[in-house]
């Protein structure tokens, strides 16, 4: 297998291992933030990953072509639409009391994280449908 070794991916994993270098440091001598010091490890493991993965493409094979970023456009736009229409029905079905499951002990800000993870569940479906679709206006 045959590597790249240009500026930027050896700037990109460079970062990584010092995310990864700096994640173990804080974790083993800085005694209240061990869960920062975990989520520098992994994230450091995730871009080292990324990293070793972009190094075995050419730089050609990375370039998006036209309609992939318009496919991509259009599912963010509609995913985007998707999610605030979803937090306005529960706003409303909060307002006017229809669903028990949203009394007012629960706020809307406490299920932001809920929506955050459906609309990124929607924004895939989009793009996997106007991919499938074929003809992006």
């Amino acid at each position: 297998m045959k590597f790249r070794k240009d500026r930027d991916i050896i700037k990109f994993i460079g970062i990584s291992l010092g995310a990864i270098l700096a994640g173990i440091l804080i974790f083993l001598f800085i005694e209240p933030f061990h869960t920062i010091g975990f989520l520098f490890i992994m994230g450091g493991l995730i871009g080292l990953t990324a990293g070793f993965i972009a190094a075995t493409k050419s730089k050609d094979d990375l370039i998006e072509d036209e309609r992939s970023v318009r496919v991509r456009e259009k599912a963010g736009y509609s995913a985007f639409i998707a999610t605030l229409l979803i937090a306005a029905m529960i706003s409303l079905l909060r307002l006017l009391k229809i669903s028990p499951s949203l009394t007012p002990s629960r706020e809307l800000a406490e299920v932001i994280q809920d929506i955050g993870i459906i609309g990124l569940w929607i924004f895939i479906v989009f793009r996997w449908y106007y991919n499938k679709k074929g003809d992006i206006e």
